[in-house]
């Protein structure tokens, strides 16, 4: 156990891992992914997509990012509405 522990964290030195509290397993921290754009979120919710429909995402996981990942593309929408909106006001009440 503890050479496995040694082992895991020679990687970490290497890679970002999160390690859970309660078991103290290590698993590799997952990447940033940009979700600044609709564009990136649909590029994301497609990649979840795939990997649920190919296997190799639990279909409840998938269900859970793609809930997530559709709340953060409305509020994308709703603030690129919001700046429209100001433009609009400061354009035409001058």
């Amino acid at each position: 156990m503890v050479k496995k522990m040694k082992q895991q964290i020679e990687s970490a030195k290497r890679q970002p891992i999160t390690i859970d509290a309660t078991s103290g397993t290590c698993t590799p921290t997952p990447p940033r992914i940009k979700l600044n754009a609709l564009e990136d979120v649909r590029r994301e919710m497609a990649r979840v997509y795939r990997e649920a429909r190919g296997g190799t995402m639990d279909t409840s996981e998938a269900g859970r990012l793609a809930y997530i990942l559709s709340g953060i593309g409305k509020l994308i929408e709703a603030t690129d509405i919001e700046k429209r909106l100001q433009q609009m006001e400061r354009k035409f009440l001058k």
